[in-house]
């Protein structure tokens, strides 16, 4: 998965939380955990779905 996305940034933690200011502004989506895929500086709509997740990391 990585390999191909060169630059790629995954941050993973508590929104809120102060370990990872990226994560700030990105809550979880009615309590479940949240993926948010963003691509210069556009994030997709958060999903907790992980086929969802797949298809936009390019996979599935």
């Amino acid at each position: 998965l990585l390999g191909r996305a060169p630059g790629a940034v995954v941050a993973a933690g508590e929104s809120g939380g102060a370990e990872f200011p990226l994560l700030a502004d990105r809550p979880k989506a009615d309590g479940a955990p949240t993926a948010y895929v963003c691509r210069h500086f556009v994030c997709d709509a958060p999903t907790t779905d992980p086929e969802t997740l797949a298809r936009a990391l390019g996979g599935a």
